[in-house]
């Protein structure tokens, strides 16, 4: 399982300053890569309505998610309040746990 996460918006955000960062379970930790499998099928990802998305604003972070499984492949965005916290806790191990992409 692949993701690439992707933060914007909210205080102090500096678009130069950031990037994406992906996540690849096949280099975790066998317990890393089991928690995560775990959060996505929690999350019912694959099957989820897309979030509904309100006016933008540059105050208010949003989230970009995109989670690679063998031949399924789902892209969903996120605006703080989330208010799910099956996709929270999602955003917080892939936040923790992703590395920046580098080129």
């Amino acid at each position: 399982m692949q993701i690439r996460f992707e933060v914007g918006g909210g205080l102090a955000f500096f678009p130069a300053l950031a990037g994406p960062s992906t996540l690849d379970s096949s280099v975790l930790a066998p317990a890393e890569a089991a928690r995560l499998e775990a959060l996505v099928s929690d999350a019912d990802f694959f099957t989820r309505a897309p979030q509904p998305i309100a006016a933008r604003g540059a105050d208010i972070q949003h989230y970009v998610l995109t989670v690679v499984d063998g031949e399924r492949s789902r892209t969903l965005e996120f605006r703080d309040p989330i208010g799910d916290a099956a996709i929270d806790d999602l955003i917080s191990f892939v936040r923790s746990t992703a590395q920046p992409v580098t080129h």
